[in-house]
Parts: structure tokens; C-alpha cells; sequence
């Protein structure tokens, strides 16, 4: 290989790894800004039996195209409610209000019931040592007048 060849692949390369690097800023930027413009408005904080976890009961509005969620988080009681989506439970409230509702059955067991929707998108079974049980809400049977 002569020198101009060598070159141009070393210069070749340089390039590809600075057009790399610049992908990778990008993409860090634009889901930073994604995340940013998502707003998280506290519906309920209930903590647990012994004060050290909290369940955190929230509705996340990302756009004004989409619908909000509702989501629900598991977290030390002293922290503040990050930026992000809920680790234990989302619902989409595109038809209906989720209607959440947290009981504690002591420090490590919580219940969480919902109204039944169309789209449950994260149900998790346990977080920070917690066992999560999920019930949904029975609707009751509407009754005719006369």
C-alpha cells in the first residue's frame, strides 16, 4: 500500500469514528429532551407499614398528542419522585381514569387495585424487596329502574 492509500483509509476511518461519536451525542440528546418534556403529577403517596418504602401513585403526560398513564413507583420514603416512568405499574388512560388504589399489607406485601383497562403496560411482581399483588376492580352490576 503506498502512502496516499494509507492515508485516505486512516482519514476514512477517523471520519466513521467521529460520524459514530456524533450518532451517540445525538441520540443521548434527544431522549434527554424526550424524558424532560414528560411531566409527572402525584396522584397519592402511601407509605409502608414501617415508614422506610413508599408507593407513589402518579399520572405521566409525555406530549400533547398522546394520552396520559398512570403509573405507580416503589421508592425509599426520603426520595423525591424522579423524572421517569413508574417501576411497578403503568396503565394506559387513553378510555378511563385508572383509579389506583395502594393497601399495605405490612412491610414488604402492598395490594394494588385498578379499574380494568384496555392496555396494562407494566405489571411487576415485586421491587425493593416488595411482593406486589395486583386486583382489579370488580365493576358492580348496574341495576334497571322501573
Amino acid at each position: 500500500m503506498d502512502r496516499l492509500a494509507r492515508g485516505l483509509a486512516w482519514k476514512g476511518g477517523a471520519i466513521i469514528v467521529v460520524l459514530l461519536l456524533l450518532l451517540i451525542v445525538l441520540w443521548a440528546n434527544l431522549n434527554s429532551m424526550i424524558t424532560e418534556n414528560c411531566i409527572n403529577q402525584i396522584i397519592s403517596e402511601v407509605p409502608s407499614p414501617d415508614g422506610k418504602i413508599k408507593a407513589v401513585v402518579f399520572q405521566r403526560k409525555c406530549s400533547i398528542d398522546t394520552p396520559p398513564s398512570t403509573h405507580v413507583s416503589l421508592m425509599p420514603t426520603a426520595e423525591s419522585l424522579p423524572n421517569r416512568k413508574g417501576n411497578v405499574f403503568i396503565a394506559d388512560d387513553s378510555v378511563r381514569s385508572a383509579g389506583v388504589s395502594i393497601t399495605w399489607k405490612g412491610p414488604s406485601v402492598v395490594n394494588l387495585s385498578y379499574k380494568t383497562h384496555r392496555d396494562i403496560l407494566r405489571q411487576t411482581g415485586s421491587s425493593m424487596g416488595v411482593t406486589v399483588f395486583y386486583f382489579p376492580a370488580t365493576t358492580q352490576p348496574r341495576t334497571k329502574r322501573p
